[in-house]
């Protein structure tokens, strides 16, 4: 994976092959092909351990007193400083490729709870303790949530990183939408 993202950070991604990974690994392309099936598949492994620690920022914001929007910034907060270490491309091709395996994953008899990895246990965990209403469907607005946070990404990507306020934007919308929702429900 360390060689792959450096090479993607001097070729690009587009560019790089995983014969050129391969090489610059030292290892065969049957040791890749062990691990991989294809070098999104790399990709998709650093943007795990991506996940991975944003939850662990939305699980120490929880730990203690908090508002939804608190949860919310951890989560894309964390993810957005990851992303500034990576060329605007990679990242950009991150997200269309996460695009790509959740549309497999529902092809393949996923349910909406099983790729809405992103929000699902924080705002399941902001629903217990009452900052997400009962009667909102967390699984609906975490799948909600996630859309738009790639969706942000990739636009703020392709814009090369321009925004610096992405992260407050976009926990302010959803945050927004599910009090909105609450609302509506109640009416």
């Amino acid at each position: 994976m360390q060689a792959a993202m450096a090479l993607w950070r001097t070729k690009g991604f587009a560019d790089t092959t995983v014969t050129d990974i391969c090489k610059a690994a030292g290892v065969s392309k049957a040791l890749f092909y062990v691990y991989f099936s294809r070098r999104e598949d790399v990709l998709l492994e650093v943007e795990v351990f991506t996940m991975r620690d944003a939850h662990l920022a939305a699980e120490a914001v929880v730990s203690g007193p908090y508002e939804l929007v608190d949860v919310i910034t951890a989560v894309i907060g964390t993810l957005e400083q990851r992303a500034r270490h990576y060329p605007p491309e990679l990242i950009f091709e991150a997200v269309l490729e996460t695009y790509r395996l959740e549309r497999r994953a529902l092809a393949e008899g996923a349910t909406q709870a099983d790729i809405a990895y992103l929000f699902l246990e924080p705002f399941r965990q902001a629903h217990r303790d009452g900052r997400i209403p009962v009667e909102v469907d967390v699984v609906r607005a975490a799948r909600i949530a996630q859309m738009l946070v790639a969706d942000g990404i990739r636009c703020w990507a392709a814009a090369g990183f321009d925004d610096p306020d992405l992260t407050k934007t976009l926990a302010a919308e959803i945050s927004t939408l599910l009090t909105a929702a609450h609302t509506t429900t109640r009416v």
